[in-house]
């Protein structure tokens, strides 16, 4: 397992502009820079689950491309967490018809309306339709739908394509992780991301958590 970021770096993160995070862009910003960060990504939720949440904040295509850090050297991008939304594998990429190049690839129960048993395939389908496109899986070990995830099936197809798993901090340290696949998971995997997830400034503090586990565990050093 090849880890991708360092403790410095976060690539998942969601603000209160955008989706459903608890604070502006500009506080993440800030306070990302007094901790230490040294890159971002801000990943609000596709258009898929703000339609399901009922959440209708309309700024996201020209706030996006025009705003600025102005208040440090932390280097920052928008990405989107995307959704699968069927068995086919369709998914749903963008904000208000809009896209980013950074796109992550994840399930929500807000998103996907079909039934799980089948997820396993739903990922595989979206993996071969937008292998070209997705930066990294998001939450496979999620405990809401783990139980009906074949983590070595989806994670040998992720291998194939060069696509990296996420190890999701804020789950992990919350208990809504299904840790006995997280294990199976970092053992498969050819690389990784640790993320905080972020909703809440106090949540980049989950990333040292999965950093330590990570070397508990041997994975890192």
């Amino acid at each position: 397992m090849k880890l991708l970021n360092t403790i410095h770096e976060d690539y998942h993160m969601h603000s209160i502009n955008l989706s459903d995070g608890f604070h502006t862009v500009d506080e993440i910003v800030q306070y990302a820079g007094r901790i230490g960060l040294k890159k971002i990504v801000i990943t609000d939720h596709s258009q898929a689950v703000l339609d399901g949440c009922n959440i209708t904040k309309k700024t996201w295509m020209s706030w996006a491309t025009r705003w600025k850090n102005v208040y440090n050297d932390v280097e920052v991008s928008f990405g989107i967490e995307g959704d699968i939304l069927d068995e086919e594998g369709d998914c749903c990429f963008d904000i208000w018809w809009s896209s980013r190049d950074f796109l992550i690839l994840a399930v929500h129960n807000s998103a996907y309306k079909w039934d799980f048993k089948n997820i396993t395939q739903a990922y595989i389908n979206a993996l071969h339709k937008y292998h070209d496109t997705i930066k990294y899986i998001a939450h496979l070990c999620f405990e809401k739908i783990s139980e009906f995830v074949d983590v070595e099936a989806v994670v040998k197809v992720a291998n194939h394509y060069h696509i990296p798993m996420e190890f999701n901090a804020k789950n992990f340290v919350l208990g809504t992780t299904d840790e006995k696949k997280l294990l199976q998971m970092l053992k498969l995997a050819d690389q990784v991301y640790i993320t905080s997830d972020m909703h809440t400034l106090s949540d980049f503090d989950f990333l040292q958590v999965a950093f330590d586990y990570l070397k508990e565990h041997g994975f890192i050093s």
